[in-house]
């Protein structure tokens, strides 16, 4: 079993990392960390409270105003990001059992998605180097000498959900422009950035560009308040995006948003159902349904609809809930029980508005102690439904039926969302016409994929901005123009 305390250096669940040392916290606010699994207590982590979060503000300020990093050759940044790079490799097998340990992720799901972290830290390293911080342009005069300048203090705010892959578009984007970043850890899943500190203290990156706080509601307001902070990217839910947006615009700082999805699949008239649904089943209800690309809609021709519900239920009733720590579990536990009731809640109001449970509905049986809930299918949903507009962020998926491609694009825009979606069907150019008619941020034909090169990010209630690609690196940038005579 893997013994969470232990697998931890002395000082990286017990102290923050600001100005490039350990360092204890003012208060004595603690936090336990719960498995989702057990509810056992793992152990107990330090909250920061506002004399933290000045003292992290002050260590980047210094940092980005007084230290080398954002003055630094780009190739001399670059081969820093790699050693980090690195460093986070090397400590791939504990991030996946973190992951696993703090919040549920069932431990295969874990290790194979942790891939996709430790390939952004590379491609931002690469970028790094080779991006075109400076180009000139003709004028009438002369030339303008364009630059791209690294915004300031960066604060990145992550989610407990999926805590290292996400700061793994932040952290690097942010670097590898040049700026000095603190980051907001969640209590729920603390450990993951404190990890990444320890990756670049043994990176050699100079002291103050990366800070981590482990913080609660009211400090991270306090975090998004400085003055001294000029940026602030944020993943989380939709109101408290809300309230970091009025806030950030109050004094005009720069902010990227990701807020969630309610994602839809459409199934073309000509698909390859067996196919389809082997690829699509998988992405319904990654770890639990809560992830924010989850697959959550399913959109079917109503000619075919029956023939959906069934085969679709049928392979829903074959995943394996279970034990995160099982390497066959497909479906492991909810966060906690607050999350419990709330996706138990959404399942009543189905039942309530008329929609027909196929499959599930309700807590699995035979666990003592975790927070569990039966994979659920929702059929006869209708689009003003709460459970076909809300995002339920637990195993639950509807499905329900189109009549032409004309409604199945109004019903995968039936929502305040727009981050996510897929197409499926026999001709992929077909799928990709209907895909370019939906308003989201990115949609996948025929399957589904993140890659660290494109950029990721939604649309409407979604959000706003991107990460990942050239446009997550840019999202950390300001741009000058100088003036020149002559060519």
């Amino acid at each position: 079993m893997f013994e969470l305390s232990s697998a931890l250096s002395g000082e990286t669940g017990q102290c923050f990392h600001i100005g490039g040392r350990w360092v204890s916290p003012s208060g004595t606010r603690r936090t336990p960390v719960v498995s989702p699994s057990t509810e056992e207590e793992l152990l107990h982590v330090p909250l920061a409270d506002t004399r933290d979060v000045d003292r992290a503000v002050a260590a980047a300020r210094t940092a980005f105003d007084h230290g080398p990093w954002p003055r630094m050759p780009a190739p001399e940044r670059a081969a820093h990001l790699r050693r980090l790079a690195d460093e986070v490799r090397r400590r791939l097998p504990l991030l996946a059992r973190l992951w696993t340990a703090q919040v549920g992720a069932p431990v295969a799901f874990a290790e194979g998605l942790v891939q996709a972290g430790e390939s952004r830290f590379d491609y931002f390293a690469k970028l790094a180097g080779s991006y075109a911080f400076h180009d000139r342009r003709p004028t009438s005069r002369g030339h303008a000498r364009v630059i791209r300048e690294p915004v300031g203090v960066a604060a990145l705010f992550v989610p407990w959900n999926a805590t290292f892959n996400i700061l793994a578009y932040k952290i690097p984007a942010a670097l590898a422009a040049g700026c000095a970043v603190i980051v907001k850890s969640p209590p729920e899943s603390p450990l993951d950035a404190l990890v990444i500190a320890e990756c670049a203290e043994a990176a050699g990156l100079p002291p103050g560009v990366v800070n981590v706080i482990t913080a609660d509601r009211e400090e991270s307001r306090a975090l998004v308040a400085s003055p001294g902070v000029d940026k602030i990217s944020f993943t989380g839910s939709v109101p408290t995006g809300r309230a970091v947006a009025r806030t950030a615009l109050e004094r005009f700082a720069r902010v990227t948003l990701e807020m969630g999805g309610k994602s839809a699949a459409i199934l073309l008239d000509d698909v390859d159902l067996p196919d389809a649904l082997d690829t699509l089943t998988p992405l319904t209800m990654p770890f639990a349904g809560q992830v924010c690309f989850a697959q959550t809609r399913i959109l079917a021709p109503r000619s075919r609809i029956s023939e959906v519900v069934a085969a679709y239920a049928d392979r829903v009733r074959l995943l394996r809930v279970g034990d995160p720590w099982n390497r066959t579990t497909q479906v492991g536990p909810l966060l906690n029980a607050r999350q419990l009731r709330r996706v138990l809640g959404y399942i009543d109001s189905g039942r309530r508005e008329g929609a027909r449970v196929v499959t599930g509905g309700g807590r699995s049986p035979g666990h003592e102690h975790g927070h569990y809930v039966l994979p659920t299918v929702f059929a006869d949903v209708e689009p003003a439904m709460t459970i076909a507009r809300e995002e339920i962020f637990g195993p639950v998926v509807t499905v329900q039926a189109y009549e032409d491609v004309d409604e199945a694009v109004a019903l995968a825009d039936a929502t305040a969302f727009g981050l996510s979606g897929s197409v499926h069907g026999a001709d992929p150019e077909r799928a990709y016409r209907v895909a370019r008619r939906v308003t989201s941020g990115q949609l996948s034909v025929n399957g589904f994929e993140l890659a660290p090169s494109v950029p990721f990010g939604g649309r409407k209630s979604s959000g706003l901005g991107r990460e990942g690609g050239p446009e997550g690196l840019e999202a950390y940038l300001e741009t000058k123009a100088v003036f020149m005579p002559g060519p």
